[in-house]
């Protein structure tokens, strides 16, 4: 067997070279611009501070082929950790049970507004859908996942109008709210508004097709392509229409547009005519269908699909929106959505620059890791980016495997090699997975009056740990 690569290898000198790094199934990580001040930011600190289990609300629009109805799709998803699983108390001898379960519950209550309240406006009663079931989990792990969800959909019938929606998802002590103040249905023969679908994954979309919704709310998995759906009610065939994506900067009191990342002709020629949409349960997540309108249906509109290369764009806002040019006129916005490309389990070192580069210094010499440390917070975060920059193994993308799995290998150390003497990324063993990442074979040992061992194989080279108490502690006795 070959000697396993150390992709995080220093050379004689001292210096760091970069090795090559296999690729790996995970999502780029661009670091947020964000970092707290006027306190010593620790790593320790990162990991137990409140990260509320994420919620995500999404409502879709589906015409109804027999009349002038049109159906409100509310799909949610509920992070596994958010559920508040609860242990069985007994299992059933000879029989398989599962030991945990959930009874969560979602709401979606819709209130048609009014130009003009009328007076009894305000005791009419919204329309209501609800939602609830037990679900289960096999293992602690699972009930406890922030990277499992539990995914579903609501259905109401409305005709045209504008309404508020107020969603809640409750999980025992546990509520999380959404609203929508101001939501549109649309009328038939509406060319003045259009609406958006966000497609997961790289499916098949030449209709007919049926594929994985994002169901993200306002957001879309940073580091891969999607699909976008755009659904014109009604088509102006005399008219123009455009699509555009660019970077967005929220604050508490506006959206600022900022860079263009993309922008599109959208030729009505090329528009999808004679097709209907459909969202529904398939496995356990929603999905979007797209399938010729039948015999005897009326017009649905119009569709147009495209790709956005989200795996270029940086962790980011983004605001979308599709402009309607009538001939002899100005361009009209008939759509916009902002969104996040949001990164579900990003590694904790990465929530703070400090931390960052304080959890490099396993790679680097002292000399090194303080040039990395001075200067300002610009000059800080460029020398960063810049160092892992220089060894992204996909520089075209906004994905450097290297730098993301370096971080999970910290997170996998602490999580895992952490005693009550000794932090996980301090110990002999954390140290070496950090470096070395996970070893081809672990054996473990039991010399006569002698303390356990452990040793851990990668490709003809062997770690050898020797046990120093009784919790889990390890020191490094030789390398072979």
């Amino acid at each position: 067997m070959n000697p396993r690569v150390d992709p995080f290898h220093k050379t004689s000198s001292g210096k760091f070279r970069a090795c090559a790094f296999p690729a790996v199934a995970i999502l780029i990580l661009l670091l947020p611009a964000t970092e707290l001040l006027a306190q010593r930011i620790t790593y320790e600190y990162l990991r137990v501070r409140d990260r509320q289990p994420a919620v995500f609300f999404e409502h879709l629009v589906v015409p109804d082929t027999s009349d002038s109805a049109v159906t409100l799709v509310t799909s949610f998803r509920l992070e596994n950790n958010f559920l508040s699983y609860r242990r069985l108390r007994e299992e059933q001898a000879g029989e398989q049970v599962r030991r945990f379960y959930a009874e969560p519950a979602v709401q979606v209550s819709i209130h048609k507004r009014r130009d003009e309240p009328a007076a009894d406006e305000q005791t009419r009663p919204p329309v209501t859908r609800t939602w609830s079931e037990t679900v289960y989990a096999e293992t602690y792990e699972q009930s406890q996942s922030s990277t499992t969800f539990l995914q579903n959909i609501l259905t109401t019938e409305l005709e045209h109008g504008t309404y508020r929606i107020e969603s809640s998802a409750r999980a025992n002590s546990r509520t999380r709210r959404g609203l929508v103040p101001s939501f549109r249905i649309p009328s038939p023969g509406d060319t003045d508004v259009a609406y958006f679908y966000f497609i997961d994954e790289q499916s098949r979309t030449e209709p007919p097709f049926t594929a994985p919704l994002m169901n993200m709310g306002h957001n879309v998995y940073f580091g891969r392509d999607h699909q976008l759906l755009v659904w014109f009610p009604s088509v102006d065939d005399e008219a123009d229409y455009s699509l555009e994506i660019h970077k967005a900067r929220i604050s508490r009191q506006d959206t600022t547009i900022r860079e263009q990342m993309m922008e599109q002709s959208i030729d009505v020629d090329k528009m999808l005519r004679g097709y209907v949409q459909g969202i529904t349960m398939s496995g356990d997540r929603p999905h979007l269908s797209l399938s010729p309108a039948g015999n005897g249906s009326r017009d649905t509109g119009a569709f147009y699909i495209l790709t956005v290369p989200n795996s270029t764009f940086e962790n980011a806002h983004y605001r979308v929106r599709i402009l309607k040019t009538a001939p002899g006129g100005e361009p009209e916005v008939i759509a916009r959505r902002t969104y996040q490309s949001l990164w579900l389990d990003m590694p904790v070192s990465l929530l703070n620059l400090n931390v960052a580069i304080e959890m490099m210094r396993f790679i680097m010499d002292d000399e090194q890791h303080r040039e990395l440390r001075r200067g300002s917070r610009q000059q800080r975060e460029e020398r960063f980016r810049q160092f892992w920059a220089e060894r992204d193994p996909t520089p075209d993308k906004e994905y450097n495997e290297l730098m993301v799995e370096y971080f999970r290998r910290v997170d996998y150390a602490f999580e895992n090699f952490t005693t009550p003497q000794t932090t996980g990324y301090e110990s002999d063993q954390g140290k070496v997975y950090i470096r070395q990442g996970a070893p081809d074979r672990r054996e473990r040992t039991f010399p006569p009056n002698q303390p356990a061992r452990e040793i851990w194989h990668y490709g003809d080279r062997s770690f050898v740990f020797e046990a120093t108490t009784g919790f889990g502690d390890y020191r490094l006795i030789d390398r072979r």
